[in-house]
């Protein structure tokens, strides 16, 4: 009897720090994403400033620079423990930001990014009337044979007059605006890039730190079930840090959003050394040893991709990442080069973008009840990345039909929340019956390298083919094309990923049985 209840006292102990783990787990990723949708806006109107012509060139450089930061990287997690590089990372990401601040509020400050005059009556309308009607998009199609853009363009959802008057009285400061962006030195220029690869390499590392930890400390039948639980963290922050920057552009101006990001990046180190310090394993499952992800040798600035070009699902999954990056990068690029057509103000450019994020979440959450919950209950979940490759066929085929701007938002606005509801989550699946190399290594790489390398190549298509052709249909097609070698990746990972689960659960029977006898 005494035996029965220490049993069920143990059960609920274990049951109560599952629970603990899991809340504060969904904190962590609340924190990092939330701050991550207050810097990614303005990465966006501070690359407009440089023009969209320029912004391939932008992932040309990014690619080539996170090869650099991922061998630094992998020093970096095969010298330390997790809970000393997860921490200092994320310091550094934090300090600079506070550079960051300084910069672009006292040594080259961008024109209209000063709050707004809230005494004026018609102070800030145009960007609270982008912020409220960011669910349409402007109807107005884009010429994809010409590359030519209409006149006039309906604003989101309906047309308002208070729009169109404050875009009419502010127009010859517009001008002034556009001017001064054209009066880059090399100091600005340096400055914006260096920002734009920094945010690239903080939503990689930030990102792929987080659920590298996860997949190291829960195991995969708690991963199925709890997962889901704590994405709701990330869809939560991404609204929230989306929302706060939207409605607090127009009163502090872009630049002292950094220190937003500042104060909501920091309580991400605490969960973390919660999670660390007392997370829960059930029993059966033997505790990782807080070690260096390659124990067997001194670390090595390839060792992220040794591990990914020795494991085919491994292999499948960067064929995987590539496609998906490959394919969204060529789809943007005609949404930024209508953004810079339609918007001249980097306040207003950076509430827009903030209001497109923030739909992506809101509807990123309704798809994380649904779609997650039920993809997760499948024999095979990871067949579910189909369907990010579906929602971006449809989308590609109807810019085809009738390209406009609402077309391409909305598919990016489902396309995102899908694959940060689902595909993040499916993705995660298949790292936790891998080894540890595997889990921060090789996943580290595809995360980083692999991620902005199809960033990288599908701009230099793009810096390539707009030399020749302009915008055209030749990006919808090579995206078309795109897409028909991914499906045929997903369905082969799919296959070994069940077969690998098979083999981990016969393993388990195997050692049960070893114990009980």
């Amino acid at each position: 009897m005494k035996s029965a209840e220490s049993g069920d006292e143990q059960r609920h102990k274990d049951n109560g720090s599952e629970t603990k783990v899991t809340l504060v787990s969904l904190a962590y990723f609340f924190f990092v994403i939330c701050s991550y949708y207050v810097i990614k806006p303005i990465r966006e109107s501070l690359a407009l400033e440089l023009g969209a012509e320029n912004i391939p060139l932008l992932n040309i450089t990014s690619m080539a620079s996170l090869v650099i930061v991922n061998a630094v990287y992998s020093l970096i997690v095969g010298h330390f423990k997790r809970d000393i590089f997860i921490p200092f990372i994320t310091r550094f990401f934090a300090v600079s930001l506070l550079g960051f601040w300084v910069i672009f509020s006292f040594l080259i400050p961008i024109p209209g990014s000063e709050p707004a005059n809230l005494t004026s009556p018609t102070a800030g309308i145009a960007v609270e009337a982008q912020v409220e009607t960011t669910t349409a998009m402007i109807e107005a199609p884009t010429n994809h044979s010409t590359g030519e853009k209409p006149r006039s363009a309906v604003p989101l959802i309906a047309e308002r007059d208070d729009i169109n008057q404050a875009r009419t009285s502010e127009s010859s400061e517009a001008k002034t605006v556009t001017a001064k962006r054209r009066e880059l030195t090399l100091f600005k220029i340096l400055a914006i890039g260096t920002y734009y690869l920094w945010v690239n390499m903080f939503s990689l590392m930030a990102v792929s730190m987080f659920w590298s930890f996860m997949n190291d400390v829960f195991s995969l039948e708690q991963s199925r079930k709890l997962y889901a639980i704590i994405g709701y963290g990330g869809l939560l922050g991404g609204l929230a840090g989306s929302a706060l920057t939207s409605l607090l552009v127009k009163y502090t101006g872009t630049p002292n959003l950094f220190i937003l990001a500042i104060v909501l990046l920091y309580p991400s180190i605490w969960c973390m050394q919660y999670i660390h310090h007392n997370h829960y394993r059930p029993e059966g499952i033997p505790e990782a040893d807080n070690r260096p992800a390659v124990p067997a040798h001194p670390p090595r600035p390839w060792d992220g991709f040794i591990a990914v070009s020795r494991n085919l699902i491994l292999i499948l999954m960067a064929l995987e990442m590539f496609f998906y990056t490959f394919s969204t990068t060529l789809f943007s690029q005609q949404f930024n080069q209508l953004l810079q057509t339609e918007l001249s103000s980097i306040n207003e450019r950076t509430a827009f973008v903030a209001g497109i994020y923030g739909y992506i979440n809101i509807v990123s959450l309704l798809t994380q009840f649904l779609v997650t919950r039920i993809t997760m209950m499948l024999a095979n979940p990871v067949y579910g990345l189909l369907m990010l490759n579906l929602i971006q066929v449809v989308g590609t085929t109807l810019m085809l039909r009738n390209p406009s701007l609402k077309i391409i938002s909305w598919t990016i606005i489902t396309r995102y929340a899908l694959n940060y509801s689902t595909g993040r989550v499916l993705r995660e699946l298949i790292y936790i019956p891998l080894d540890r190399e595997a889990k921060y290594q090789g996943k580290g790489f595809i995360d980083t390298v692999v991620f902005r390398f199809g960033d990288g190549l599908s701009s230099a298509v793009i810096y390539g083919g707009l030399a020749f052709f302009s915008y055209g249909v030749w990006i919808d097609y090579s995206i078309l094309v795109v897409m028909a070698l991914q499906f045929y990746v997903i369905i082969k990972a799919s296959g070994l990923y069940a077969e690998r689960l098979r083999q981990t659960r016969a393993g388990e029977i195997s050692s049960e049985a070893d114990e009980a006898q």
